[in-house]
């Protein structure tokens, strides 16, 4: 099996299962070794661990807080190079974009003790407490708390006034948010210049259910040259 195969198929059991219950931290990072064969995906889950081990206050104020210190911040000078979708590089850069920023605090905020969810707004992914549903995290815009309303507001801002579901703020489970970090590596990548990179999107795409019905069109496409 080439390191290729051997990352692909680690990223696929990662992914298996019921979409709540899986590893948000191993699927990340196994998606970074589809994109960077050979990634040690074991050293970035204890740079995750050590970060957290620094982590003064295990609350959700304190976790925001800690990652503020720590450095990590929205990437507004390359959003939308692909490394910004990988985990171990944002974790190592401290820039990330909203969804990835997301991550690195649930995941910090999950070896703390506290529970934090991954938030699918449309346009721009906030973090959430699946106990509060009045408090929330825009990881990208500096770690601000904002209320019900002031995600509301955000929405707005982002999509130019785009139509408002309060479904917007319901959370979502770990396999949702592992489909849209493909989303936007599939939008951002180039055709011209990362065939190779979008070949592997592609891939991890084919073995997540929630593009089942995508697959499917594709191959009845190609049957039709076959």
């Amino acid at each position: 099996m080439s390191p290729h195969e051997a990352a692909l198929a680690r990223f696929a059991a990662a992914v298996a299962g019921d979409p709540w219950a899986v590893a948000l931290d191993e699927a990340a990072l196994a998606l970074s070794a589809v994109l960077q064969p050979g990634l040690d995906v074991l050293h970035w889950q204890v740079e995750l661990d050590e970060l957290a081990a620094s982590c003064a206050a295990p609350t959700r104020e304190g976790v925001v807080r800690h990652l503020v210190a720590a450095g990590f911040a929205g990437d507004t000078t390359t959003y939308g190079d692909w490394r910004n979708s990988c985990l171990d590089q944002v974790i190592h850069r401290r820039r990330g974009i909203p969804i990835t920023l997301a991550v690195v605090a649930i995941e910090v905020a999950r070896r703390v003790g506290v529970g934090l969810a991954g938030i699918g707004m449309p346009a721009h992914f906030l973090v959430g407490d699946p106990h509060d549903p009045d408090w929330f995290v825009d990881a990208f815009g500096g770690f601000d708390v904002l209320d019900r309303t002031g995600a509301r507001q955000l929405h707005a801002r982002v999509t130019a006034g785009g139509a408002w579901s309060e479904a917007h703020l319901a959370p979502v489970p770990p396999r949702a948010i592992v489909a849209r970090m493909l989303n936007n590596l599939l939008a951002g990548c180039d055709p011209r210049r990362d065939g190779l990179r979008l070949a592997q999107v592609a891939a991890m795409r084919e073995v997540l259910p929630e593009f089942a019905a995508e697959v499917r069109e594709a191959s009845r496409r190609r049957a039709v040259l076959n």
